[in-house]
This record gives structure tokens, sequence and C-alpha cells, in this order.
């Protein structure tokens, strides 16, 4: 299965900006420390190493042997009279491996048996004047020299096993030098990668979680395996026990308020027709007042329905009623009542495009963002409040008026439930802190977007993204 295009971005950014990501330097590192390991072993493996060959002392039963086949081969030939080749092709010699004499003062050689063309036994001859060895080359591996003087001259005897391969270390110092070199890349290059994966990755996990969790999911866990009892894996479940703790205390708080807010409804609904009651029987004096506890209870009837609503959606108990309707209907309508408003307040709304196109969604959710967004809008506007629709891929809709804006450090927590960016000026507006957080809700719960951002020339922008109907 293929990567999505976000997945694959995040995947190679550190490509961008190595420097900046600890997975890089962990690889280099351990790259680096492989790759000098590995060429301090080439260069002593090379130090040993004379023209593909390789040699160490020879010891132990099978030096005895071959000292006691130098020392038969000259009782042979001076005690009986032979000559190395009557000596070499007596049946107790021609039966044993390919015994090799190269002689001291010129270049000749006899064996037991012939040689193949493809042995070259010159390679011997660095070794003429050492101890018995063991040497090793990419085709054979032989045993001397032993020095031996016969009537004939002075010889080196040597036991060569064609058929043996070298081991394993021996191969790889008679390998070329631009295979041990590749080999030593490739190696430690993956080696490197994995480690660095390995190492990297519970951090990465714990990076998304704390990402997700800060955005308000609260339910992002560090994907860390309980087998993994180091460091990392202790901090990694830490986190997830410190997330635990969080949710449940968040959870609480909101339980808490939307039971006090349904709570509140009963009483409220018992003043609410006491003050009517009051009404029809007060005087004239007495109405004003009454008035006044008609207009607060409203208020906070209005205030316990939106704390309901947040809880609701947040919560995402509330059930959506999904219908495929034109989103462009549900967009007059309330600007139609937006409009009225803003003549109320002396300001204009300027409508630019058309989203004329169809939508699953709950009209009333839908329209509720909408409101709260042009209301909050049509507050804090100088003079206009400007609304821009298009589609696309997606429905975008922005609104954003020409007032102040906000601190950019506070644009995150304007969606926060009760947070108000001035507690003065909402008063006079009226403002509770709730409206831009039932609207973020009703857009999340469509599967859709809310982004606030300042303009240059100064004002809030409101930037909605909503899916289309996939066909």
């Amino acid at each position: 299965m293929s990567l999505s295009k976000a997945n694959k971005s995040a995947y190679f950014a550190w490509l961008k900006h190595p420097g900046h990501y600890l997975f890089f330097k962990i690889f280099i590192w351990f790259w680096l420390t492989i790759i000098g390991t590995v060429a301090a072993l080439v260069f002593l493996s090379n130090i040993t190493a004379i023209n593909a060959v390789s040699n160490e002392p020879l010891y132990g039963p099978m030096k005895k042997n071959l000292i006691y086949t130098a020392k038969s081969i000259e009782r042979s030939a001076v005690k009986h009279k032979r000559t190395l080749s009557e000596v070499l092709v007596h049946p107790r010699l021609s039966k044993r491996k390919l015994l090799y004499l190269s002689a001291a003062q010129s270049d000749d050689s006899l064996s037991n048996k012939e040689v193949p063309e493809s042995i070259d036994l010159s390679l011997l001859n660095f070794t003429q004047n050492m101890s018995p060895q063991i040497i090793f080359t990419e085709k054979y591996q032989a045993f001397g020299p032993v020095n031996i003087k016969v009537p004939e001259g002075s010889f080196y005897l040597y036991e060569i096993d064609i058929n043996h391969q070298p081991p394993l270390i021996m191969r790889f110092k008679l390998m070329p030098n631009w295979m041990k070199i590749v080999i030593a890349i490739v190696a430690s290059l993956i080696l490197s990668f994995v480690f660095s994966r390995n190492l990297i990755a519970p951090i990465n996990s714990l990076k998304k979680a704390a990402i997700k969790l800060s955005a308000g999911n609260l339910s992002a866990r560090a994907d860390i395996s309980v087998n993994r009892k180091d460091e990392l894996g202790i901090l990694g479940r830490d986190f997830n026990s410190m997330a635990n703790q969080l949710e449940l205390l968040i959870s609480s708080q909101k339980r808490l308020l939307a039971d006090i807010s349904h709570e509140l409804r009963s009483p409220l609904t018992r003043l609410k027709m006491a003050t009517g009651l009051a009404q029809m029987q007060a005087n004239d004096a007495s109405q004003s007042y009454l008035l006044r506890i008609e207009k607060e209870a409203n208020q906070l009837d209005k205030m316990i329905a939106d704390v309901l609503q947040v809880s609701r959606l947040e919560a995402k108990s509330q059930a959506l009623s999904l219908q495929k309707q034109s989103l462009q209907i549900i967009v007059d309508h309330v600007i139609n009542d937006a409009q009225f408003e803003a003549k109320q307040n002396n300001k204009q709304l300027n409508i630019v495009g058309a989203v004329d196109v169809n939508i699953n969604c709950d009209e009333s959710l839908i329209a509720s963002a909408l409101e709260n967004l042009l209301r909050n809008a049509i507050k804090y506007a100088n003079n206009t409040i400007s609304i821009t629709l298009k589609h696309a891929d997606a429905i975008y809709i922005e609104i954003c008026d020409d007032g102040s804006g906000v601190p950019n450090e506070q644009l995150g927590k304007l969606c926060e439930p009760f947070f108000r960016q001035s507690d003065a000026r909402d008063r006079v507006s009226g403002g509770t802190g709730l409206g831009l957080a039932i609207a973020k809700n009703a857009i999340t719960a469509h599967g859709g977007s809310l982004v606030l951002s300042n303009k240059e020339q100064g004002g809030l922008c409101a930037n909605i993204t909503l899916p289309l109907i996939k066909e």
C-alpha cells in the first residue's frame, strides 16, 4: 500500500534540513563509526596481504608431518642415491597431496603430481626464507617451506591442498580493495539506518502523540511497545499515563459542566414562568424590573443551551441529522439575517463568489456555525465584513472583518469554550465566549476545519473548509 502524499512528505522531511533532526545526527555518527572501524580492519588486513596471498606461522602436527616428509625425501635421495624425480614418484609419496619442491638457487621445480594450469605456485617464492607457514591464496592452501639438501642441490618443500577453501577471514583479506570498500559502505549504511530508525521511532511516536494531544485530541497515545525497557520505553509509558490522567480530568470537568447546566434548566424555567405571571399582575412601576429579570433569564437560558451544545459536540454524543442539500441556500439564509444585524450597527457585508454545490450536513449545525462567525465579525468590524465563497477540491468560506484583530499568541485559544480576548469588550457586546467553540466543533463534526488568522491590513479572518460530496 502506497504512502499518502502527507506521509511521504513527513517521512522525507529530514532531507530538507538534516542538521535539525536527531535521526540524521545519530545516523551519521553510527555510519561514521562503523565505516571507521571497518576501514581500520581493512587497513590491518592489507598489512599482511601481499599480491593476493596471506600467511601465518605453521604449528602442531601439520608442521611435524611436513618436517618428517622432508627428512624422508632427504634420506631416500642421499642414502639410496635416488634422484628427486625418482623419490617423488615412489608410491608412498605419490599418494599424498601435491608435493612441490622449489630450487633455492634456480627456477627449477619438481612435484609428485601434475600441477593444474590454473595454479600459480610461484606465489610461494616470497616465503622461501621463512619458517614453515600456512599460505592462503585464492586457488589453494600451502604448507611450508621446509629446506631439503640433497646431492642435486638445496630445495624448499611445500605441501599443496588444491581443494581447500581459505577461511572466511582469509577470503576477506584476499578480496580486491574496491570490493572491501563497497561492502563496508553498504553494510554500514544499512546497519546505521536500522539502528537509527530503531532509536528514533519512539521519539517520533512521542512527538506525534504530543502534537495531537496539544491540538485537543485527548485519545492520542504514544505507540511504545510494552516490551521496551530502556529510557525511551519508560518515557513513552509515562507520557501515556499522563495523557490518561489528562483525558480523565478534562472529561470529568466537561461532564460536570454539562450536568450542572442541565440541572439549571429546571429552576430557570420556573423562574421564567414566575416572571411571566408577575408581569401580568404588576403595576407600571414594577414592569421595568420584571423586564430586566426576563432579559437576564433569557440570556442565561441561551448560555446554558450553548454550554450543552458545546458539551455534546465535544463528546461526539450529538447525533447529526445529515441530509444532502444545497449549501448556497443555507448560506443565503444566514447572510440575510446577518445583513439585517449589520445595518442595525451601521456596517456593511461584501459578498464575493458562491458555493452552489450540494453537501451532506446537519443544516442547523452548519447554519449555527456560520451565524456565530458572522456575528463575531459584525461585533468587532469597524465598517466592513468580507465574505468569500468558492469551491474546487473542497468548499472554502472566508469571513473577514476590518477590526483590530487579536494578538497572534491568542489565536489558538479563541475557539476554546469561555475564552474571551477582552473581558471588558465582550461584556459590552454580550459575548459569552462560546460562539467560536460551537462553530469550530460543528465544522469539525462535518469533517471540515476552521482556521483563524489576522489580516496584514488589520482584522480577523475565519477560514472554513468543508469536504465535497464524493460522487
